[in-house]
């Protein structure tokens, strides 16, 4: 009789669990390492052998294991298997501690690093010596000082959305704005539409609130109206939800018509509009915003982190006045209120001019990198824009999205394939979200996109 080298010490239990099963399964997974069940250091069971002990089909358990390696849970080791991380959670992957490690992440979206430390330095300094500084260390009556609310209405009016300081709310960023919104407007069970490629972030928000997300479809301008209204007309909508400018993977910019079409639709379906419009700073002419064809109908995010500095992370929430108590009631849930402290500085570096200066260094190098990326990765199809922190590329058959990700992943290259951002099961798309914000220098950038290169070629 042979023997079998492995020990299977861990069977997950996936019984009642909802959603597809490696999604159960990667939760599975995440809760025993929560619960201590599964220690670091811990190497799981083979993915051959979990699948036929589970009676699953091995892909199952192998797409499990790589959703466990992006939430920053596993760790995998050729030749070896897979292990439990030290210190991991069940939140979504974090950035390497040390941006100047051997791998090159084009995997998470952050903007650029630049030589910024000194103005932040300064205006920290001046923040010491605020007059009102005891006051920022408290609680705040509403979640926010009153002349924070009037900076982030401000704020939000100069991204093209009339709004009034009384019906903002701070948020600690623009994911926990966009999860407050659809705690506001939905219950579990209830159904959010969303572009057909949407944010690792929403997913997760959807899955722990319980909402059933559906894809729109999309082109190279955005998502599709004529689409959007089959799905208003077939489906029981509780809220829609849009990154309409530089869209998160794509990097589609949704064109002018069709945000004036999107909004009749919504407005004539009576369906609310959740508008995570992180990305408009970075527009040189931005465009006017969806919720603008919506006045005081529609759930309008601001955020400050992808522009500004990846830490700052303030966002302003502009939410229509029938639903501002629950949204309030819904942000002392969740945080209470964002830091007064750190909105103290934000609403320094607004006053004072120094956020202009840094979205502006921010766009310049932005558009090196994409400028660098276009001359790269010319011949391949590639959606893109100057002033957008990431690109989406479209992979050549017979490439498949998870292959060529785990091809690039053994040359020390991190991307995001197409199964992190899918909303509908079934979709045939191959692609590969590139966020050239993340590599610490443009030399790093252009050696990840040699090797990316190099790797296409490789069929």
């Amino acid at each position: 009789m042979t023997h079998n080298p492995y020990r299977l010490d861990w069977i997950p239990e996936l019984s009642g669990r909802e959603g597809d099963v490696y999604q159960a399964l990667a939760e599975a997974i995440a809760e025993d390492i929560a619960s201590g069940r599964l220690k670091p250091g811990t190497r799981l069971p083979p993915q051959r052998l979990l699948a036929y002990t589970l009676g699953l089909n091995p892909g199952t358990v192998n797409k499990a294991y790589r959703l466990a390696m992006q939430r920053g849970l596993l760790s995998g080791e050729v030749g070896r298997g897979s292990f439990v991380r030290g210190g991991a959670s069940s939140g979504l992957s974090w950035p390497n501690a040390d941006p100047y490690a051997r791998a090159i992440d084009f995997s998470d979206n952050f903007p650029c690093a630049i030589k910024n430390a000194a103005l932040f330095q300064k205006q920290l300094s001046a923040l010491a010596a605020t007059p009102y500084f005891a006051q920022l260390l408290q609680y705040q009556q509403n979640s926010a000082l009153e002349g924070h609310q009037k900076v982030a209405a401000s704020w939000v009016s100069r991204c093209g959305v009339a709004a009034e300081p009384r019906n903002i709310l701070i948020t600690s960023g623009a994911l926990h704005a966009g999860f407050i919104s659809l705690m506001t407007l939905c219950r579990a069970g209830d159904t959010v539409l969303t572009e057909e490629f949407t944010s690792q972030a929403v997913k997760g928000a959807a899955q722990r609130l319980k909402l059933k997300l559906v894809g729109i479809k999309m082109d190279r301008a955005g998502i599709l109206p004529d689409h959007l209204e089959c799905l208003l007309k077939s489906n029981k909508t509780a809220a829609v939800y849009l990154v309409p400018t530089l869209h998160n993977p794509t990097a589609t910019l949704l064109s002018l018509s069709r945000r004036k079409a999107v909004a009749k639709l919504l407005e004539r379906h009576g369906v609310p509009l959740i508008e995570d419009d992180v990305f408009a700073p970075l527009l040189d002419d931005p465009m006017p915003p969806v919720s603008s064809f919506l006045p005081g109908a529609g759930f309008y995010i601001a955020g400050l982190s992808k522009a500004l500095a990846p830490t700052l992370r303030l966002a302003f929430l502009s939410v229509p006045e029938r639903y501002y108590q629950d949204a309030l009631s819904n942000l002392r849930i969740t945080s209470w209120l964002a830091s007064p402290l750190l909105m103290e500085l934000a609403s320094n570096l607004i006053a004072r001019g120094d956020a202009d200066k840094l979205i502006k260094d921010q766009r310049a190098e932005i558009r090196r990198r994409q400028a660098l990326a276009k001359d790269m990765l010319a011949g391949f199809e590639v959606t893109s824009h100057l002033n957008a922190p990431h690109l989406w590329l479209k992979l050549p058959a017979p490439w498949r999205a998870a292959q060529f990700k785990d091809a690039l992943a053994r040359r020390e290259v991190l991307a995001e394939a197409t199964d992190s951002f899918v909303v509908d099961r079934g979709n045939p798309t191959h692609a590969l979200r590139l966020c050239l914000g993340t590599p610490p220098s443009f030399e790093r950038v252009k050696e990840g996109l040699s090797i990316v290169k190099e790797t296409l070629a490789d069929v």
